[in-house]
C-alpha cells in the first residue's frame, strides 16, 4: 500500500510516483479481470464435471439394465428350448411304445414351449414400455448409436472440464503474481526513489506483466 506522504506527492508528476501509480492501477484492473475469469472458469469446470459424471452414471446404468434384461429373456428362452426338446423326446418315445397319455403330455410340452417362445419374443419387443418409468424405459431401449453419442458427449464434457481447469489454474497463478506485485509496489513506495525502490517497482512491473500474460492465456 502506498503511504499517505507518497500519495500527496503524486501531483508533482515525479517519475517514480507516476510509475507507482500506474502499477497500482494496473494491478487493480488485472486483479478484477482475473477474479472474474477465475470464478467463471471454476463454475464452468464444475458444471462440466457434473454433466460428465451424470452421463457416466447413465451409461453404466443403461449397460447394467440391458444386460439384466438380456439375461432374463435369455434364461427363459433356454427354458423354452429345453421344454421343446423334452416334449419332442417324450412324443417320440410315446409313439414307439404306443402310449397315448405320454404322447399327449409331449404334445402339451411342445405347445407350451411354442407359447413361451412367442411370449418372450413379444416381451423383447415391448420391454421398454409400461409399466416402466420413462428413464428406465429409455435405458433399455437405447440403441448403439444413442449410446455412442452419449459416450462422445461424456468425453466432450470431460474435455470442457479439463480446459476450464487449465484456465482456472492460469487465472489463479496470475492472481498470485499480482499479489507479489502489490507487495513489491508497496515496498517501492516505502523505499522511495532509491535504487532499492526502483528495483522493487521494476520487479513489480515484471510480475504485473506476467500476470497480464496469465490473464490473456486464461481468456483466449
Amino acid at each position: 500500500m502506498i503511504t499517505p506522504d507518497a500519495a500527496a506527492d503524486l501531483h508533482h508528476g515525479r517519475p517514480f510516483d507516476i510509475v507507482a501509480a500506474v502499477l497500482i492501477g494496473t494491478i487493480a484492473v488485472l486483479a478484477s479481470l482475473l477474479a472474474v475469469v477465475e470464478i467463471g472458469t471454476g463454475q464452468r469446470s464444475i458444471r462440466a464435471q457434473l454433466e460428465a459424471a451424470r452421463l457416466t452414471t447413465d451409461l453404466s446404468a443403461g449397460l447394467q439394465v440391458s444386460s439384466m434384461v438380456d439375461q432374463a429373456i435369455g434364461s427363459q428362452q433356454q427354458a423354452a428350448w429345453a421344454l421343446s426338446f423334452e416334449g419332442s423326446a417324450r412324443g417320440l418315445a410315446a409313439l414307439e411304445r404306443g402310449d397315448d397319455a405320454a404322447l399327449q403330455v409331449g404334445s402339451a410340452e411342445l405347445a407350451a414351449s411354442t407359447a413361451l417362445s412367442e411370449a418372450l419374443t413379444a416381451t423383447a419387443g415391448t420391454v421398454s414400455g409400461a409399466p416402466l418409468d420413462g428413464h428406465t424405459a429409455r435405458l433399455i431401449d437405447a440403441t448403439i448409436d444413442e449410446l455412442t453419442a452419449e459416450v462422445n458427449e461424456q468425453n466432450y464434457q470431460v474435455d470442457l472440464a479439463n480446459e476450464a481447469d487449465a484456465r482456472n489454474t492460469r487465472s489463479t497463478l496470475g492472481l498470485s503474481f499480482l499479489a507479489l506485485a502489490g507487495v513489491l509496489t508497496g515496498l517501492g513506495a516505502v523505499l522511495r526513489e532509491s535504487r532499492a525502490g526502483w528495483f522493487a517497482l521494476v520487479a513489480a512491473g515484471g510480475m504485473s506483466a506476467t500476470a497480464a500474460a496469465m490473464a490473456i492465456l486464461a481468456v483466449v
